[in-house]
């Protein structure tokens, strides 16, 4: 499997790249009102707007850092394909091949399971686990609005 690698607070972690639409340099996000604290806000792609969510947030690790190296990983919604969700994570500049994860149940970790990748520790991360425990609350508020 090719996969993209960045880093969530202390964790490494890999997404398939099929599964990745675009990684666009960090934006300056609107924020949305009534949004969950880990919705770093939303912003303009290409005549659509689009959620971003600060993985950093999400997972308890404080706000993902404004280094050079954070990037927004645009992934489709697995309910509307044409229809973006950007995650904002650090360290997004490494592809890999790694080998093939193994069959997992879904309801996992956030980041997904933690795997060997011959240099240390990282976790395989699914989006679509990450929509499906998020569900209604990833919806996209409008600049200014309430949910």
């Amino acid at each position: 499997m090719l996969a993209l690698l960045f880093q969530v607070g202390a964790d490494r972690v890999a997404v398939d790249v099929r599964r990745v639409r675009e990684v666009v340099p960090r934006v300056r996000v609107t924020p949305a009102s009534g949004a969950p604290g880990w919705l770093a806000g939303v912003f303009v792609y290409r005549g659509r707007v689009v959620p971003v969510v600060d993985l950093h947030r999400l997972t308890g690790a404080g706000e993902c850092p404004p280094h050079l190296s954070s990037r927004v990983i645009l992934v489709p919604r697995p309910d509307a394909p044409d229809e973006l969700v950007g995650l904002l994570a650090t360290q997004v500049a490494d592809i890999r091949d790694l080998p093939a994860p193994p069959a997992r149940p879904p309801g996992g970790a956030l980041l997904g399971p933690p795997v060997a990748d011959g240099t240390g520790v990282l976790r395989l991360f699914d989006p679509d686990e990450l929509f499906a425990a998020l569900g209604s609350q990833l919806g996209v508020p409008r600049p200014g609005t309430g949910p």
